[in-house]
């Protein structure tokens, strides 16, 4: 059934990504997409490059069947590890068919769909521990993702479902960095969305100081050793710089803030 829906299905569907219902059952199609623009990874090559930190080189995406293969490698990998991943229904060269992460029941919510609405601090606490103890569960099982950011971690009413593996960073960076890059990842992609939701970025910073020191011991200390590098930015006047550069600067005094308390 899943294989005949997928054959059919993909040719026809645009976006590389979009959910659809097979006998009441919720399930996502990935269709191969075009690779990246090596010149979309310019930017922070020369940034990794100029402040020597190593966790910051960029990981290509290669797009096409390429994409979709180590999608499926990495999924099965990150599964027999332990790790919550979706579950492949049926796979072709060209797509994956994907069960849904959640139910109507539970129904599954990106981390960061979840503070925004989340209306109290407990709420907010719950979601932030819950990811940051998957994160660390994850590379406790020396493993690592590939994009970390919050719209790639789900979050249902007991389960953390990390997702979207195009790219294995292990093909750029050592294990330790790959976890490094992992927190960089998820903290960069939570600080800038989250600046004008005072309650959750209050309780964000001491969320990050609790997991960083239950990580493992090698992660935290290469995260700690990266961090002086990288508050070198401070010195580029980011918050003149329009909304995007204001998320900077703000991730940036975040960090400067961890870098004293870890």
């Amino acid at each position: 059934m899943y294989d005949l829906f997928l054959l059919d299905s993909f040719p026809q569907q645009q976006a590389s990504m979009a959910s659809h219902t097979l006998n009441g059952q919720k399930v996502w199609l990935k269709r191969a997409a075009k690779r990246n623009s090596q010149l979309a990874y310019a930017p922070l090559k020369l940034l990794a490059a100029w402040f020597n930190i190593e966790a910051l080189k960029p990981v290509p995406n290669l797009g096409g069947e390429q994409s979709i293969f180590t999608e499926a490698q990495r999924i099965r990998a990150l599964s027999e590890a332990g790790i919550s991943v979706p579950v492949i229904l049926a796979e072709n060269p060209q797509a994956l068919l994907l069960a849904d992460a959640g139910s109507p029941e539970q129904p599954a919510e990106t981390l960061l769909e979840k503070l925004k609405k989340a209306s109290s601090v407990e709420e907010v606490d719950k979601a932030l521990s819950q990811s940051i103890q998957a994160l660390n569960a994850v590379h406790e099982r020396n493993c690592y993702l590939s994009e970390a950011f919050a719209r790639n971690i789900l979050i249902t009413q007991d389960q953390t479902v990390f997702i979207d593996f195009e790219t294995d960073p292990g093909k750029v960076h050592t294990p330790i960095n790959c976890m490094v890059r992992d927190w960089y990842c998820f903290i960069f992609s939570l600080y800038g969305k989250l600046s004008k939701s005072p309650m959750q970025i209050e309780r964000l910073t001491p969320a990050l100081i609790d997991g960083l020191h239950s990580a493992r011991q090698e992660v935290r200390e290469q995260f700690k050793k990266t961090l002086p590098k990288l508050l070198r930015l401070q010195k580029i006047p980011f918050k003149y710089l329009g909304s995007d550069g204001r998320k900077i600067s703000v991730t940036l005094q975040a960090l400067a803030m961890l870098n004293q308390r870890l």
